[in-house]
């Protein structure tokens, strides 16, 4: 899998991964928008409230009403503004770095850890696929982590694709597809994860049936 040709994504976690040929970039989802959006509102409303209301209601209730629209209106804009602007990571190919970026006070902006792609020993892919819980069964939601481990085997999380154990292949599909993409454009070794022997093997079964 190669980066080359039209921008394309793929959904992880609460966000989803831009691809272009020059760049990828973990984006926030569009759905929590809602959560800005909702307290913009409620901002607009205190402000409305407070002024139409300004001379009937207690001097308390007007200063509790002046305090939430301070700091709920520019929180809501800045929430915004991260959620249609924002990244978590960046993968850059002029520039031969990638960047986990600062999350919702930052923007998704300012840069919180930098790594040339000297630097990038792997790229990897890890789960929770055969983790039991204390009873001793499987768990049912399946996590998998698209990791970047640097020279000094630090490991960095870029993104997590999450899936009900029916569908684990297909999540980690997404996974290896991200991380072939970061692999390709970083230049770092990266070998795709595959299920254990013994889950193949109940799949073929269950499909026999």
């Amino acid at each position: 899998m190669t980066t080359t040709g039209s921008p394309r994504t793929i959904p992880v976690h609460r966000a989803y991964a831009s691809i272009t040929p020059d760049t990828i970039a973990i984006r926030p989802s569009r759905r929590d928008l809602v959560g800005p959006i909702v307290q913009a509102a409620l901002a607009i409303a205190a402000v409305w409230v407070l002024v139409v209301f300004m001379n009937s209601l207690p001097l308390w209730v007007l200063m509790l009403l002046l305090l939430f629209a301070i700091v709920a209106g520019p929180t809501a804009m800045l929430g915004f503004v991260y959620q249609v602007a924002g990244s978590a990571f960046l993968m850059e190919r002029p520039k031969g770095t990638c960047r986990w970026q600062q999350g919702f006070l930052g923007l998704g902006l300012g840069t919180q850890e930098l790594v040339p792609f000297p630097r990038i020993k792997r790229i990897e892919v890890s789960g929770d696929f055969e983790d039991e819980l204390r009873g001793g069964d499987l768990q049912d939601v399946v996590h998998w982590e698209v990791r970047v481990v640097k020279d000094n085997d630090r490991v960095l999380a870029v993104a997590v694709t999450v899936a009900a154990r029916p569908l684990a292949e297909e999540a980690l599909d997404r996974a290896n597809d991200l991380g072939a993409a970061l692999a390709e454009m970083s230049g770092a070794p990266f070998t795709p994860t595959t299920l254990p022997d013994w889950a193949l093997e109940d799949d073929d079964l269950e499909d026999d049936r």
